[in-house]
């Protein structure tokens, strides 16, 4: 059978991303599921907006470490990085609560941990998509050592950390689809081809300010893989980020610089 699977992640509460994404999207060939991969809501201008484009489109989605933020703002992330940053973002958590009624937040309750695509049956053709690893929502992928390097000159994650190795260890699938580390790459580990397809809104990494999609085709034998960039208007979702009166703003304007 084919299968035509389209994902995208970390819209972060960017409606222009948002928007922009979806119209490219339904512009394209039909899909059979198009999936948001987590952190829907919190970092933007207005995400009560872009509940409402998800929902009105039909959009399936999981959940991010974002949205465990946001229903449980009292308690803080167990990673190093979240942990360093949580006297900033437990405030923008509160704030998203007031931003959202209660069927928005309803929605975003019944969001899954993961999805799961099989076109054969056999779950080792499956493709997986997450928010960031099949365990967790806050261990970050990061793309092989060599690439690292072109990044920042360093190491970050070992090509066989160990904490990766567990976060993977037992899952059976032949894709992995995933945001959460804001940069868009592939990589293979042991059996399974690991597809980062973020960012949508907040490109932190190569501030390449285009959001983005990734279609997962499946043709008969194996999952084909296609990028998308599309660009919208930045400017605007910086405009109305400075008008609004979200705590710590700044902080995700820069995200864009």
């Amino acid at each position: 059978m084919s299968l035509r699977i389209t994902v995208f992640s970390d819209v972060h509460g960017n409606p222009y991303a948002c928007q922009a994404v979806l119209k490219a999207i339904f512009d394209d060939d039909p899909s059979d599921a198009v999936v948001a991969a987590g952190d829907i809501c919190l970092g933007g201008s207005d995400l009560a907006a872009c509940v409402e484009l998800l929902r009105a489109s039909g959009v399936v989605g999981v959940y991010g470490n974002t949205e465990g933020y946001i229903f449980q703002p009292q308690q803080i992330p167990p990673d190093e990085q979240h942990r360093s940053m949580w006297h900033r973002i437990q405030p923008v958590a509160y704030w998203v609560r007031k931003q959202l009624v209660d069927d928005q937040m309803e929605w975003l309750q019944t969001l899954p941990f993961e999805l799961r695509f099989s076109p054969t049956g056999n779950s080792k053709d499956d493709l997986l998509v997450v928010h960031a690893n099949p365990k967790d929502v806050e261990l970050m992928i990061y793309p092989l050592e060599i690439e690292q390097r072109k990044l920042w000159d360093q190491v970050r994650q070992p090509d066989d950390d160990p904490a990766l190795r567990n976060a993977l260890h037992g899952t059976t699938a032949s894709v992995i689809a995933f945001g959460h580390f804001h940069y868009t790459f592939q990589r293979t580990w042991d059996d399974l081809l690991l597809v980062d397809v973020a960012p949508c809104s907040m490109p932190t990494i190569d501030h390449d300010p285009r959001a983005r999609y990734t279609v997962f085709t499946w043709e008969g034998s194996d999952w084909q893989i296609t990028r998308h960039w599309v660009d919208y208007n930045v400017e605007e979702e910086i405009a109305a980020l400075e008008s609004s009166d979200m705590p710590y703003k700044g902080d995700f304007i820069r995200s864009f610089m």
